[in-house]
């Protein structure tokens, strides 16, 4: 390609070979001597035997070499300019795109700049240093190579990728000139699945597959990516093992970076849906392929800690704080969090998968501070819906079956449960998607939402007995807390039968389960001695100046809510008596009244409740 100064009357030579040696290599940066001879000699136009040998080396010689440089561009610029096309070409065949990158945007011209973008610009999207890309694109992007054809394909894709803005893609695709097939319907594929839009995504995938003849070009490896996300999100998990095996093999066949880890996240989540249904330990192969994009993360310097709060990426970090909050007690800091998060969530777009998180963080703060109208919202009860007929939509994605089960969650924690055919509906949609992560869900929420005692306990034992490691057992856990109030009770019951000495891994999970969720009775052997003895903030009943500075939550009168803190002490009835000085019969009155008040149906719901309360 020639440069713009090639018609420009170069002045006398005034460089020698040796000189120009030592320029192109302060180009090409490093120390001299690791440079390839085959490639400074192509450059320079000479043989390689006829270059010359270094003398010193170091700082000197470097400075040199810059030194060098400016004169060469000064003197001899179609020269320059000639080694300068010369020298990026051959790295482009090397290949070394990123070396010819940063030689064409800092020596190079527009034309140069848009040499290297037609051979190396989805190389360049596809690497840790995507913004090469951007840099290129950016000055020419009135060039008429950009407005139409393949280079108007990357320009796209980099709208899409680098700089987030899939809705100025989709605005600019249909008047778009020059694409092929295939990567028009990638670019499609990719807008939808950034829209949620899982369905579309799919078939726009499979037609841009169909169009490329091989996967031997990176817009094809990208579509096979994308259908394997895509399958993911419409809640197909077997049918995006496939592509994106396939989207893996080539990204590591072609050096392409970030489309790895995409392949390697999307493997992960597809295996932790799966469940690992090939019979290898729970968890075990998501875990490996989290593992793996991660390593690749940190060995990429991918990894630069967190975003911060005001970033759009860094939503679904901050509503895992919130929830974790939630999930230490510490309902006050969280409440704010969440509040803020909800706010920030009316007026910005979010994809499915975040604002499902944060529902389950809003359900959960919901439950602890007695929230009913807010649950029955989020229930989704409509009046009549007792059949199975057409309860779950046939397009249903994979958020819309997580969605479904947060809000058969907020109708167990509002006390109107969802009727068994509508519960039993959705689950079995879900075991015939093959997402078991969430058909286990499904199946204790629907034990837990049978009436106490009976097949409930049977099938809350049966849940439990599918948990087979301590890993996959506190992983369960931290997603169900949100239904810690509920599950205490049938977890009690569950102990509290006979029967369950026959199935000891049942048994043995849930005397863990309770301990966590009651506060973990090997706390106290953790304290210092003098600590061990000091009663805890619920131990007692609150003081007569709380009492008339802070009303009872939840509507409760006071003396209601004194016997409800002192359920949470894990005090008898005949103890609480005792403490407020009023006869069993009163304190049963009181605990009928309170549980009517907070639909509560067990001691152990009770305990819960007096424990999570906000203070």
């Amino acid at each position: 390609m020639l440069s713009p100064s090639v018609t420009a009357t170069a002045l006398p030579p005034s460089l020698d070979l040796a000189s120009r040696r030592l320029a192109l290599q302060a180009l090409l940066g490093g120390e001299p001597g690791a440079q390839d001879p085959a490639l400074l000699a192509a450059a320079l136009a000479c043989a390689p035997r006829e270059l010359p040998p270094l003398t010193a080396g170091g700082a000197d010689q470097v400075a040199e070499g810059l030194s060098a440089v400016q004169r060469w561009r000064e003197r001899e610029p179609a020269s320059f300019d000639a080694m300068l096309s010369r020298a990026v070409e051959l790295l482009l065949r090397s290949p070394q795109p990123l070396l010819a990158a940063r030689l064409a945007l800092e020596h190079g011209w527009a034309g140069l700049q848009l040499q290297v973008l037609e051979r190396a610009g989805w190389a360049l999207l596809l690497s840790p240093q995507q913004e090469l890309a951007g840099r290129l694109l950016k000055p020419n992007l009135l060039q008429p190579a950009l407005q139409r054809g393949e280079l108007l394909g990357l320009r796209l894709a980099w709208t899409i990728e680098a700089l987030g803005e899939p809705h100025t893609v989709e605005r600019l695709l249909p008047a778009a000139e020059g694409l092929s097939e295939g990567l028009r319907a990638t670019l499609q594929a990719r807008v939808a699945l950034a829209f949620d839009q899982s369905s579309r995504a799919v078939a726009e995938a499979q037609a841009a597959i169909a169009a490329f003849p091989n996967d031997l070009i990176l817009p094809a490896l990208m579509a096979r990516a994308t259908l394997g996300r895509a399958w993911l999100a419409a809640g197909q998990p077997r049918a995006a093992l496939a592509p994106l095996t396939a989207a893996l093999k080539g990204a590591r066949r072609d050096d392409c970076s970030l489309l790895q880890i995409e392949a390697l996240e999307a493997l992960a989540e597809v295996h932790l849906e799966l469940d690992d249904e090939a019979g290898a330990e729970p968890g075990e192969s998501a875990r490996f392929f989290a593992a793996q994009a991660q390593a690749l993360r940190q060995q990429l310097g991918l990894l630069d800690g967190p975003l911060p709060a005001e970033d759009y990426f860094a939503f679904p970090r901050l509503v895992d704080q919130a929830q974790a909050g939630l999930n230490s007690g510490e309902v006050e800091a969280a409440a704010r969090q969440i509040e803020a998060l909800s706010q920030r969530d009316s007026h910005t777009f979010y994809c499915k998968r975040w604002r499902n998180r944060l529902l389950q963080a809003q359900i959960h703060l919901a439950s602890l501070q007695h929230q009913m109208p807010r649950l029955l919202h989020w229930a989704a009860l409509d009046p009549g819906e007792d059949s199975a007929a057409a309860l779950v939509p046939t397009a249903a994605s994979l958020f819309d079956f997580e969605r479904a089960w947060l809000q058969g969650c907020a109708a167990l924690l509002a006390a109107r449960p969802w009727p068994d055919a509508r519960l039993a509906a959705w689950a079995e949609a879900m075991q015939a998607r093959g997402l078991q992560r969430l058909a286990w869900q499904q199946a204790l929420l629907r034990a837990l939402s049978q009436p106490a005692g009976g097949a409930g306990l049977d099938a809350l034992r049966d849940c439990l007995q599918a948990l087979r490691s301590a890993q996959q057992l506190n992983e369960t856990l931290n997603r169900v807390r949100l239904l810690a109030p509920k599950l205490v009770g049938p977890l009690a019951a569950l102990l509290a039968q006979p029967a369950i000495v026959h199935h000891p891994l049942a048994r043995q999970n849930a005397r863990h389960w309770l301990q966590v969720l009651r506060g973990g009775p090997t706390q106290a052997s953790l304290m210092p001695e003098t600590q061990r003895n000091t009663p805890r903030p619920h131990d007692q009943p609150a003081s007569r100046a709380d009492e008339h500075t802070n009303p009872p939550p939840f509507g409760l009168t006071r003396r209601e809510w004194q016997v409800l803190q002192l359920i949470g002490s894990e005090l008898s009835n005949e103890q609480i008596a005792a403490q407020l000085f009023v006869s069993v019969t009163t304190v049963k009155t009181h605990i009928n009244r309170l549980y009517a008040k907070l639909h509560i149906s067990s001691r152990e719901e009770a305990m819960q409740r007096a424990r999570t309360v906000p203070r």
